[in-house]
């Protein structure tokens, strides 16, 4: 038995979409050969006419059954602007989506508390600090994989049109493949029958509609809707209540192929452009021009699918096992990662920047007369229309006075990455020291809300 078959054996438990413990290990190569070469599936003609927007996702699964059709189903919150100009575009469609999108049962959700964990498992294979992400469901509403994406240079570096033409063809070709029932890789049909699970019936749920008792008040245009980053700043409060809490982990969620080493072609999804040099991919033997098609035994659709095995994986020392076609040749190698590995520039995530855990600096940090120049930290104490009623003002630090560091950091950062910068490392009853342009001094010391 070869190396990597037993690495994939041990992982098998891992993974949410895997081959079965019954499967004969040796055939995994072959399996894998047949899986991501030609495919052989015989897609439906284009039915033609408008894309139809279903927003009853319990009805649209009856009619996917019916039709034994796959589903696109996309979560947005309406208010968020990220990625608000790619939701746009895949309602109004285009030549090459439209035909793709009309052999799906399509639906759209605006509202995150309506998640149901038995068909969209929120809590390993949702970002929630997106505001729009999509899964692909089989007819009986088990996952084939999800769509989505985001970095801190834009919400548009890791999505585009073509990334979604490329991976709902391949769905496509995948569920309409004779052969997929006897791969068995894709994931367990849902239990309709069981208790449904959802941000609401959470503990967190209680817990943020403590800390913030206006959420219960319905929007005047939208009701009672949940954002997705409030579903992770459910999970927060959770862990935080029961001590669990990291912010090292909430600072490394969701990592980026380059964690590996390896740079993606954002409208492939799946092309390998380039391998870092010495990386764990290097070493596994990823080259450029290859495209990956498993990991951990989760057959991929899309960019979306590889970060999500990579989320899913340790925050220590692991092993992630990939596959990946060159030449029309599958190959199998080991990413072998280190701790530390996971770690990003995730300060624009709202859980992190306006998320639930933390201390905040006692006024909000408002951009100075130099920042963004390169010449240090330069903000603006705002402390809303009252001043005087906010106890940092007691310390004699005044809204128009020029920070230039904080507990010695004088380094010029944006607003979020500010924040971030602060929550990460201060905590409740700490004393903080405020430097102003010329040099004065100002203590404060946190609010200690045990």
């Amino acid at each position: 038995m070869k190396t990597w078959q037993l690495l994939l054996f041990s992982q098998i438990l891992l993974c949410s979409a895997t081959l079965t413990l019954g499967e004969d290990i040796n055939q995994t190569e072959e399996l894998w050969t047949e899986i991501l070469g030609s495919p052989k599936a015989t897609v439906p003609p284009d039915p033609g006419g408008k894309v139809v927007w279903r927003t009853d996702f319990y009805a649209a699964l009856k009619e996917a059954q019916e039709d034994a059709r796959p589903m696109f189903v996309t979560w947005r919150c309406i208010p968020c602007k990220q990625c608000a100009e790619f939701d746009k575009n895949v309602l109004e469609g285009s030549e090459k989506l439209d035909p793709l999108l009309r052999r799906f049962v399509t639906v759209r959700m605006i509202d995150a508390g309506q998640l149901d964990q038995r068909y969209f498992p929120y809590l390993t294979h949702q970002d929630l600090d997106l505001s729009w992400w999509g899964y692909f469901l089989r007819s009986d509403g088990g996952l084939y994989g999800v769509f989505g994406g985001k970095d801190h240079v834009s919400d548009s570096t890791r999505i585009s049109e073509a990334a979604l033409v490329n991976s709902l063809d391949r769905v496509l070709k995948h569920h309409y493949d004779p052969r997929r029932e006897s791969w068995d890789i894709d994931s367990s049909q849902p239990d309709p029958s069981a208790t449904k699970v959802g941000p609401k019936d959470s503990r967190g749920y209680e817990l943020l509609l403590e800390k913030y008792p206006g959420l219960a008040k319905p929007d005047p245009k939208l009701g009672s809707c949940v954002h997705c980053h409030q579903v992770g700043d459910m999970r927060n409060l959770e862990a935080i209540k029961t001590g669990t809490f990291s912010v090292e982990k909430v600072m490394q969620q969701w990592p980026l192929p380059e964690n590996v080493g390896i740079l993606l072609d954002r409208d492939d999804g799946l092309l390998v452009k380039s391998v870092a040099p010495e990386s764990v991919a290097a070493k596994a033997g990823v080259l450029a021009g290859d495209r990956l098609g498993m990991a951990n035994g989760v057959r991929l659709f899309g960019q979306a699918d590889f970060r999500g095995v990579l989320h899913r994986a340790s925050y220590e020392a692991d092993t992630i096992l990939i596959g990946w076609i060159r030449d029309g040749e599958v190959h199998t190698g080991t990413l072998t990662v280190e701790n530390g590995w996971r770690t990003a520039e995730n300060s624009w995530r709202k859980t992190i920047y306006s998320g639930v855990y933390g201390p905040n600096m006692g006024f909000f940090p408002l951009e100075g007369p130099r920042s963004g120049n390169g010449e240090g930290l330069s903000i603006k104490p705002w402390m809303g229309p009252e001043p005087s009623e906010r106890p940092v003002y007691a310390t004699g630090l005044r809204p128009h006075m020029e920070i230039v560091a904080i507990d010695g950091m004088d380094q010029d950062m944006n607003i979020r990455k500010l924040i971030t910068w602060f929550r990460f490392n201060h905590k409740d009853g700490d004393e903080v020291i405020y430097t102003v342009k010329g040099g004065k001094e100002f203590k404060y010391v946190l609010p200690d809300k045990e």
